[in-house]
């Protein structure tokens, strides 16, 4: 038995020993923390960092993303790259686009009088194309910014654009359904209207390699081939309503990315949705599509596993991306009940 007081170093000693002590008797008394999960719902409600959430519920490693330029716009409706790889953007509610280089820095070309910049096309002398929605327009953009009308159709909307072989312009419009090849600015609507379909809209436009003229409608969900005499010939009709975007692949098959009624409620409501501009002189092979579907809330998700009962089936498909054949056979590339997508890239 000690007798008196500790020395000063032996009382340190005693004391941090007490208090390990004391630290392990409360770490061994704890209990484990179960926290459980069940679908994909739940998983929304956190922060996800570094990882994706499938429209199944499945987490997995996401791929790296960096920012590199921020609009502060709340959309971007359309986007087009130039021979020299900048990315024009066409965002809405302040009809503004911007231009990004290809080392990052991005700028504003543009800001229109329209609500909407709704479609984008890079012309080959360096010059962009750009159609505004509602009561809209099609501007030409030269490289410093300087902005003309080039054509003023009376159409409410100006969906979609793209450049032909010969250099003219392709226009799809609605809510009437029209489809026009402007040859020289200022030309008059009269005089350029191409075809007159029976659909409300021309919501996609694009250019194969052979140089035919492809359109995606809505509401009859119809893929059709235009000749330059305005002839027009439907290569597929879906099941689902709008032919959102177009996708041509050097093997001549056709990438079409449909929405459903669900999908699309926004156009009735008469609020834009985004539309895609295919990217002309391209020489990439297109050995895949790349879906960037978003969910409910706007954010980017991994669209893995089916959410239809068969590939083959969309029936209750949200959107679906087909294959179109040279021989017309037609395939479902990808399907989902649950995801919207938007765009389509080779």
């Amino acid at each position: 038995m000690l007798q008196g007081k500790l020395p000063q170093h032996l009382a340190s000693f005693a004391a941090v020993l007490l208090l390990i002590g004391a630290s392990a008797s409360a770490t061994y008394s704890g209990q484990p923390v179960i926290w459980e999960t069940s679908g994909r719902a739940e998983l929304l409600k956190g922060d996800a960092r570094g990882v994706s959430i499938s429209d199944t519920g499945i987490l997995m490693l996401a791929p790296g993303l960096t920012e590199i330029f921020n609009t502060e716009q709340a959309f971007v409706w359309s986007s087009t790259v130039d021979d020299p790889g900048n990315v024009y953007l066409g965002t809405g509610h302040d009809g503004k686009i911007f231009r990004v280089s290809p080392d990052g820095r991005g700028s504003l070309l543009y800001d229109a009088a329209e609500l909407d910049v709704t479609a984008l096309a890079a012309a080959r002398d360096g010059a962009i194309y750009a159609g505004t929605s509602p009561d809209g327009k099609v501007y030409r953009i030269t490289p410093d910014g300087h902005a003309e009308v080039y054509f003023d159709p009376a159409d409410k909307y100006v969906w979609s654009l793209a450049v032909l072989a010969d250099g003219s312009l392709a226009v799809g419009t609605g809510d009437s359904g029209k489809l026009y090849r402007v040859r020289t600015a200022g030309a008059k609507p009269e005089t350029s209207l191409l075809i007159a379909t029976n659909q409300t809209h021309v919501i996609s436009l694009a250019v194969t390699a052979q140089g035919d003229l492809i359109a995606g409608t809505d509401p009859g969900g119809l893929v059709l081939r235009i000749s330059p005499e305005g002839k027009a010939f439907a290569l597929f009709d879906a099941q689902l309503r709008e032919i959102h975007a177009l996708a041509p692949a050097p093997d001549g098959s056709i990438y079409a990315l449909a929405l459903s009624e669900a999908a699309s409620a926004g156009r009735q409501q008469s609020t834009p949705l985004p539309a895609v501009s295919s990217v002309e002189g391209s020489n990439v092979p297109v050995t895949s599509v790349t879906i960037t579907p978003i969910d409910e809330t706007g954010a980017p998700v991994q669209a893995t596993g089916q959410a239809t009962r068969s590939r083959t089936d969309t029936s209750s498909a949200r959107s679906a991306v087909f294959r179109i054949l040279p021989d017309g056979a037609t395939d479902v590339v990808w399907s989902s009940s649950s995801i919207t997508a938007f765009a389509i890239a080779p």
